[in-house]
């Protein structure tokens, strides 16, 4: 049993670094909080006060944000696309 990479010094060559988990979370936070950004739309009027309102998310923002978190958090994309086509494609 040799385990090189668990003794292996801070400033050795050969050490393997990976983000960890808490980042892949804080990125996938971040990018669904530019999502809900982009689908909310606050106003302030004296008259009426807060006015919140909801708008779509653009296409082209949503789908590369939905692959950018789920690549971040690991999850296989792959058997969803499959059945998302498989779904679109069924003629009955």
């Amino acid at each position: 049993m040799d385990n090189k990479d668990f003794y292996c010094p801070a400033s050795c060559p050969n050490r393997v670094t990976r983000l960890s988990k808490g980042y892949c979370f804080l990125f996938s936070i971040s990018i669904t909080a530019l999502l809900a950004w982009q689908s909310v739309d606050l106003q302030y009027t004296k008259g009426n006060g807060l006015e919140l309102k909801t708008r779509d998310v653009p296409l082209a923002l949503l789908l590369p944000s939905m692959l950018l978190i789920a690549g971040a958090l690991g999850i296989n994309t792959d058997p969803i696309a499959q059945k998302l086509g498989a779904v679109l494609t069924d003629k009955r």
